[in-house]
Parts: structure tokens; C-alpha cells; sequence
């Protein structure tokens, strides 16, 4: 496969966030009392925040308002976002991209609110001219349409756009455009990114690259 394009998911893709929105996310559900199902974040991996606070109301509990829900999480997150680090092997890989010119973008689920925050503790724009947020599609993972915005934001044929991701409502969306898409195993084991549809699944951005440019 010759590779023109490259798409990287965010959480966990670039940075090791998504166990930090994962621990946001429940701990607003413990403080205010509402009991939830041990899978209840993980069946959420890759989703924006907001669909699984309205499955809380529509489903468990109906106490609070979606905006005041993700308004305390986006405060706990802001508490802990100092924790984020670079996924191991990103700097190196990325400098690869940009040194072989190689067209690419984040295509993420976070909102604008959320990368921002992360921004001052991680200056990841200094690597993307193009970003894919939660505010720019209707539809989000595990649809199409993030991916196909990317696509078309970076001039990216789906033939030859290679999309990497770590979870497996991003590996759906990738697939649902039609793109060849990577696991990467920061946040799920391997027979999981398998069975949500990756073409190939990797432990490190080291192996991507060997098994990209042999190097």
C-alpha cells in the first residue's frame, strides 16, 4: 500500500488522555451518586462526552442536565490534564511524516473546550495544520463522517490514506470511510482492535514505521 495520507486519532493516539477522560468522566458519575456498569466508559472509548452523559439521563439517571454534567467533567479534566504525556514513539513517527511531506491531521472527538486545555500543557498544533473536533461534524465516530472531513481537509484519497486509531468506535468510523486503518494498543488488547475491523494491529509507533518504511 502506498501511503499518501495519514490520520491520527487523538486520545491515545497522540497523547495518553483517553484513560484521563475515562477517569473524568466516572468520577463526575461517583460524586454525584448515580451507579453505572463496570463497561459502561469502555463501551464509550472514542465517543464524545456527550453521548454517554445522554445515555446516563435517558437510561440511569435523570437528575441532572447534559450541560451540567459536562461541565464538571471538563472541570476534573482541567484538574488532571497536567498528567498527559506523548504516546510513546509519537515525536519520532511524526517527524517522519512531516519530514516526508506527507499530507495529515488529528481527527478527534474532543471538543474545541477540551483541546484547548490540553494545548497549554501540550502544544500538539505545532504538528497538525489540519484538526477534526467534536464542533465540526453533526455525526461523530462511530460514524464516517469525522474521517471523510479529514479526508477531505487534507486533499486525502481513501485509496491510499492510511488512519490510525485506539479504539473501537474510531477503527468503525475508519472503515465506514473506506480507509485503511491501524490499531494501536494504548487503550484496548489486540483481539478487540481486531474484531472492530483493523487491518493490522500494532503495540508501538516503531512498528508502524517498520511496517510502513522498513525502518
Amino acid at each position: 500500500m502506498t501511503i499518501k495520507t495519514i490520520l491520527f486519532d487523538f486520545d491515545g493516539v497522540v497523547v495518553n488522555t483517553e484513560n484521563l477522560h475515562l477517569r473524568a468522566l466516572g468520577e463526575v458519575l461517583t460524586n454525584h451518586g448515580i451507579n453505572y456498569p463496570d463497561d459502561l466508559l469502555q463501551n464509550f472509548v472514542g465517543k464524545n462526552d456527550a453521548l454517554l452523559y445522554q445515555y446516563v439521563i435517558d437510561n440511569l439517571d435523570d437528575s441532572y442536565e447534559l450541560d451540567y454534567l459536562l461541565n464538571e467533567k471538563n472541570k476534573i479534566f482541567d484538574k488532571i490534564v497536567k498528567e498527559l504525556k506523548p504516546i510513546d514513539g509519537f515525536f519520532d513517527f511524526i517527524d517522519s511524516v512531516i519530514r516526508k511531506k506527507i499530507p495529515h491531521a488529528v481527527v478527534t472527538s474532543s471538543s474545541k473546550e477540551t483541546l484547548k486545555m490540553i494545548s497549554d500543557f501540550f502544544p500538539f498544533q505545532n504538528y497538525f495544520d489540519v484538526v477534526v473536533c467534536e464542533e465540526d461534524t453533526t455525526r461523530h465516530k462511530p460514524y464516517p463522517e469525522p474521517y471523510l472531513l479529514g479526508l477531505k481537509r487534507t486533499g486525502g484519497d481513501k485509496e491510499t490514506t492510511l488512519i490510525i486509531e485506539d479504539s473501537v468506535n474510531g477503527i468503525k468510523a475508519g472503515k465506514s470511510a473506506e480507509c485503511t486503518v491501524f490499531g494501536l494498543t494504548t487503550s484496548l488488547p489486540r483481539n478487540i482492535l481486531l474484531n472492530a475491523g483493523a487491518d493490522k494491529v500494532f503495540d508501538s509507533y516503531n512498528e508502524i514505521s517498520k511496517a510502513i518504511w522498513g525502518k
